[in-house]
């Protein structure tokens, strides 16, 4: 495992639901290619029903908000943290 990654997830109780959110996460930061030391961070929001969903790397701070089950995070977040990253000219991968 790469320890340029730093994965905190929060709020979720499921040590198999905590290990696949992880797992997605790492997986879509080793996808994008994308440079440097990354922190993210999964937690409650402080409104009910969503989550907040931090990333912090190089010059980039992103903090999103997603309404979605516990159970489904592992499916969302990595779609959410690509269609963020993609929307940010600095990190639009080159095909």
């Amino acid at each position: 495992m790469s320890e340029r990654f730093q994965i905190v997830v929060e709020g979720v109780n499921d040590p198999a639901a905590i290990a696949d959110i992880e797992k997605s996460i790492r997986q879509s930061l080793f996808d994008m290619a994308l440079p440097g030391a990354w922190r993210v961070v999964v937690k409650p929001s402080r409104v009910n029903g969503r989550w907040d969903f931090n990333i912090h790397g190089l010059d980039v701070r992103h903090t999103l908000s997603i309404a979605v089950p516990p159970n489904l995070l592992s499916t969302l977040i990595p779609r959410r943290f690509r269609e963020s990253l993609d929307t940010n000219d600095r990190f639009r991968m080159v095909s």
